[in-house]
């Protein structure tokens, strides 16, 4: 199974830095509204694939772009779970 992973941001425009940065590096990620699971962070969140996290977490390192939180997050009955990556 492949996880996918939610990247949260302390406000928007820090979501949507991140956003063009991660874009310019062809990585395929996606805007979502920031699930009600999620507390962390502002009203969008970034999904990234599995196979793309190590490489956004660099990019935004060395934009110095600061994400407030990851989470991984896995299908459960026909529902999304999140699990904070720091747990």
């Amino acid at each position: 199974m492949k996880l996918e992973y939610i990247i949260t941001f302390e406000n928007t425009s820090l979501a949507m830095k991140a956003e063009k940065a991660l874009l310019a590096e062809s990585l395929d990620i996606g805007v979502l509204p920031l699930p009600s699971q999620i507390s962390a962070g502002c009203g969008i969140c970034l999904r990234v694939k599995q196979d793309d996290i190590n490489e956004a977490c660099d990019v935004l390192k060395d934009k110095n772009i600061i994400q407030a939180k990851i989470f991984f997050r896995i299908s459960k009955n026909g529902q999304y779970v999140y699990v904070d990556c720091e747990d």
